[in-house]
């Protein structure tokens, strides 16, 4: 039996990606993305809510989110959807969801005043070049926070 995990969300990036290294020497860049939802029909006309989701891109796909992406861009983001289980300092038992990108995609044109950093295509990693890091190669981190 084939199984199926595909996510493709379109928002505004709210801030500028951080990276960081595995212990192999491996990229991870890591940002959140808002994507507007509207309510339900019966409870407003106008109103959307927005919800903040958690973006992780590795290697040469990371390298492209830290050189090109910036706080307040339009993408769009197709990946897989992922869920990461760890205990806090505290002993709980800690869960969050996360999108592990495998392609970025610029939605709208750059500003004039910058037409050069804009890449000329969007950028889609060979499969080959799609490494994920192993849990141990992670870098150290703080307990109450997600382990990546």
């Amino acid at each position: 039996m084939s199984y199926f995990n595909k996510v493709i969300l379109i928002g505004r990036i709210t801030r500028d990606p951080e990276i960081r290294f595995t212990t192999s020497g491996r990229s991870v860049a890591n940002f959140s993305l808002a994507v507007n939802r509207p309510i339900r029909q019966e409870v407003s006309d106008d109103q959307q809510t927005t919800d903040f989701i958690r973006i992780v891109a590795f290697n040469k796909l990371a390298d492209f989110a830290k050189t090109y992406l910036k706080k307040g861009q339009l993408i769009l983001v197709e990946g897989e959807l992922r869920l990461q289980k760890w205990q806090a300092k505290d002993g709980t038992n800690r869960t969050t969801a996360e999108i592990w990108a495998r392609e970025i995609r610029f939605m709208e044109k750059k500003a004039a005043e910058e037409p050069e950093l804009m890449p000329k295509e969007p950028f889609y990693p060979k499969e080959e070049e799609i490494i994920e890091p192993e849990e141990h190669e992670i870098d150290e981190h703080d307990p109450d926070e997600p382990p990546f």
